[in-house]
């Protein structure tokens, strides 16, 4: 219920944060960015249950480094189908702060398993998988494909998933998205079809994933993770202005 603010009056915020901000944009050495994030919240003198009817949206700006301090290392995922980050029906689709919260009690359980981030499995049937926190996942195939859980309105449509989408090809890939049960994940990389996984997102950009772990066992990736690296610095040469961006991505602010 949050109003749409027209795309031109988005990206204007945007780019006049950066002219203000300019002198706090980092060297491109070592991944380091200046991290954007435009929000939205209420903001009148009510109480009481309804849509907000007043809102402020605004932009914050922060020079970021790697979103995992250890650099580009496979990181273990922990896999939860006990604890839900959203429903159908609700807000999956949507940046919504809630979403965050509601991931943060199984983020803490992968903490006490060894693991950086959780990926959670649909609650109610426990038949697909979903995303991780704050990231969506894929998984490469040894004959060639990219496969990815389809958008069923409790997954993020993130910008970073639709790029990888849209470079795979590039590289000899075939984009899948479709449906992704948790016995598929598991016994493929147990037969070996499954060759590598990894996460993406904003400031994570793309991680390769070493293992996955839950309370029925461990399954571990073959080491190298040579597509996901390929991936990762095809999104990145484009980023930092290393390759040509053929899709229209990049706009000059200064």
């Amino acid at each position: 219920m949050l109003p749409e603010l027209p795309v031109e009056d988005f990206v204007n915020g945007v780019a006049e944060l950066v002219r203000a901000d300019r002198r706090w944009v980092p060297e491109a050495e070592g991944e380091k960015s200046l991290y954007l994030r435009p929000f939205m919240f209420a903001d009148e003198v009510f109480l009481g249950v309804r849509a907000a009817q007043r809102v402020t949206f605004s932009v914050i700006a922060s020079p970021s480094g790697p979103y995992f301090a250890g650099g580009v290392k496979p990181v273990d995922i922990w896999v939860t189908d006990e604890y839900a980050r959203a429903g159908i029906g609700g807000t999956g689709a949507a940046k919504c702060g809630g979403n965050y919260a509601a991931s943060l009690i199984a983020q803490y359980e992968g903490y006490e398993h060894g693991c950086s981030q959780v990926l959670f499995i649909e609650a109610a049937g426990k038949d697909r998988l979903e995303e991780l926190g704050g990231m969506n996942v894929f998984l490469v195939t040894d004959d060639g494909k990219l496969i990815t859980p389809a958008l069923t309105g409790t997954i993020l449509d993130g910008i970073t998933r639709s790029s990888i989408l849209a470079v795979a090809a590039d590289l000899g890939l075939t984009p899948v998205e479709r449906r992704v049960g948790p016995d598929e994940l598991f016994d493929g990389i147990a037969n070996g079809t499954t060759v590598e996984a990894f996460s993406c997102g904003t400031a994570a950009v793309i991680t390769p994933i070493g293992a996955f772990r839950s309370t029925n066992g461990e399954w571990k990736l073959p080491a190298g993770s040579e597509q996901t690296l390929a991936i990762r610095n095809a999104i990145l040469d484009v980023q930092y202005g290393r390759a040509e961006d053929t899709r229209g991505w990049l706009q000059r602010v200064v």
